[in-house]
């Protein structure tokens, strides 16, 4: 894996937490839950200072596409009543500040999709990648690309582990494919009871994104789950709960077209 595709790797999983951390509600005893206002840098500072060494390095990999790329307040500006023990002023982020981390480093992922660079040279061309949540409508999926469209896949929890770690083992397993089909089903619930996707699929959404370009990446959603404004642009099917066929006329078009067949 090349260093500019473990970079983007980093940055889309920095993306998911903070993301997590901005739905967070919170209240104080009988007091309406309400999202955050502001947020502890010893809770969320890491966030800050991982997008920046990651775009740190995206510049020297990449100058003529991140030199001039700066990321917003990276320190945090919002001033607290409370004083630390040694009686100084304490600042925390602002949610303001934490949307902004999040659409910069959807913008930075945004920037390699469409600058037509190759991050790296694809060793096994046909062979697409399934990601999924905890939802089996992905082995129709799979059943179907390599039945119907005689086109090799490959899935996580297939591979052999060995000593990997799962991240590593999604990094390394992944330069084998070229393309992915990334099944958006709603297996989680947010505090108000809405279905929602499983946060190792949305970062999986934005790796790929970054390792593949967003042409090669074609999204299933079940209707009722929530699509971020930052996926705009992707390949997306709607279908039913339990209905995952019905995406199947824009799997092959978009393989057929994708691989000539």
């Amino acid at each position: 894996m090349t260093t500019v595709a473990i970079a983007m790797a980093k940055l889309a999983g920095i993306q998911g937490a903070v993301r997590s951390a901005l739905s967070e509600k919170v209240g104080r005893g009988g007091m309406t839950i309400h999202e955050r206002s502001n947020f502890d840098p010893g809770q969320v500072g890491q966030y800050f200072d991982q997008a920046a060494a990651n775009l740190a390095t995206l510049r020297t990999e990449l100058p003529n596409q991140y030199e001039d790329f700066v990321l917003g307040g990276v320190s945090p500006e919002t001033q607290m009543s409370l004083k630390d023990a040694a009686g100084n002023t304490v600042f925390h982020y602002s949610r303001q500040q934490m949307e902004r981390l999040a659409r910069d480093i959807a913008q930075i992922i945004e920037i390699q999709v469409n600058s037509g660079e190759v991050a790296r040279e694809r060793k096994s061309p046909r062979r697409v990648f399934i990601s999924h949540g905890r939802a089996k409508d992905w082995y129709e999926v799979q059943a179907h690309i390599e039945r119907d469209l005689k086109i090799e896949t490959m899935e996580l929890a297939q591979e052999v582990s060995g000593s990997l770690t799962i991240v590593e083992k999604l990094e390394t397993r992944s330069d084998d494919c070229d393309s992915a089909v990334i099944v958006m089903s709603g297996d989680d619930t947010d505090e108000e009871g809405k279905p929602k996707v499983r946060e190792n699929v949305m970062h999986e959404i934005g790796f790929f994104h970054g390792k593949f370009g967003r042409q090669r990446v074609i999204l299933l959603h079940e209707e009722g789950v929530s699509i971020p404004t930052n996926l705009a642009g992707i390949v997306y099917a709607r279908y039913p709960n339990g209905t995952v066929q019905a995406t199947f006329h824009v799997i092959d078009r978009e393989l057929k077209a994708l691989y000539n067949l």
